[in-house]
């Protein structure tokens, strides 16, 4: 009797949340997202500043592309793709434009909030930008271990809840998301982190954005199988932060 009551509930929230979405309060959301995007493009200029002009002219194509595949793997949204269509599978093709693009807005927020104060957060706890790596290191090697077996630790999500904010956060941008960004925003130049976030924002979008043809295309099989690679690339960056700690300790040689 509670779950038939429970049930019956389930259809009200998803009817709710989809109302803000893209009902008619989603101009207030729209606003929000326009006003939260404005103050962190301030707060990216003004860390920029700080920097000197030298943070303006250090972008390295090579840094950029290392970034955006890094995030790419880790944010791993191939993986996304099931629960995004159980959520969105009843909506038609505008309003699940829609929340990709609401999704997309709060990933690229997200990135460049870690990305300019995740050394701010070392600071304040009193922990090395090498300690935090090996940590770090040792995080994402559980992370890809969990997806080379199909589990998932840190993306694990219940049907019956709100669909935009379990996918753009912790499912895309969890605690692995912020160990990388946080270690990247130490080791090089901020410009290079954030060119790097938006590329790899805009490989969400698209992956999201055209899920149904890759799911028609690859199948289940080959979306398992491209999340499994993805999860062998998170795994050599989990090893070469941990070698970076060591060898910045002078434990590991060159």
């Amino acid at each position: 009797m509670n779950n038939d009551k429970a049930k019956s509930r389930l259809p009200s929230l998803a009817d709710e949340i989809r109302e803000w979405l893209i009902g008619r309060y989603s101009r207030v959301l729209r606003f929000s997202l326009l006003v939260l995007a404005v103050a962190l493009a301030g707060l990216a200029s003004f860390r920029l500043a700080v920097g000197g002009v030298k943070e303006y002219l250090a972008i390295n194509s090579a840094a950029v592309l290392s970034t955006a595949i890094q995030l790419f793997a880790i944010m791993n949204p191939v993986s996304a793709i099931p629960i995004f269509l159980s959520f969105t599978s009843q909506l038609e093709n505008e309003e699940r434009k829609k929340i990709v693009n609401t999704t997309t807005t709060i990933v690229i927020a997200l990135l460049f909030v870690f990305s300019l104060f995740g050394l701010l957060i070392l600071k304040a706890l009193n922990v090395s930008v090498a300690s935090f790596q090996l940590g770090g290191g040792v995080l994402l090697m559980v992370l890809a271990i969990d997806m080379l077996s199909g589990l998932s630790r840190s993306k694990s999500v219940e049907l019956d809840q709100v669909a935009v904010v379990p996918l753009a956060t912790p499912l895309l941008v969890g605690p692995g998301t912020m160990t990388t960004l946080i270690v990247l925003s130490g080791t090089h130049a901020i410009i290079n982190v954030l060119i790097g976030s938006i590329i790899a924002a805009a490989g969400v979008y698209l992956t999201l954005r055209f899920s149904p043809l890759l799911i028609s295309l690859l199948g289940k099989n080959g979306i398992q199988t491209v999340s499994r690679i993805m999860a062998v690339i998170l795994a050599a960056v989990a090893a070469q932060m941990i070698y970076s700690a060591l060898h910045e300790w002078g434990i590991a040689k060159v």
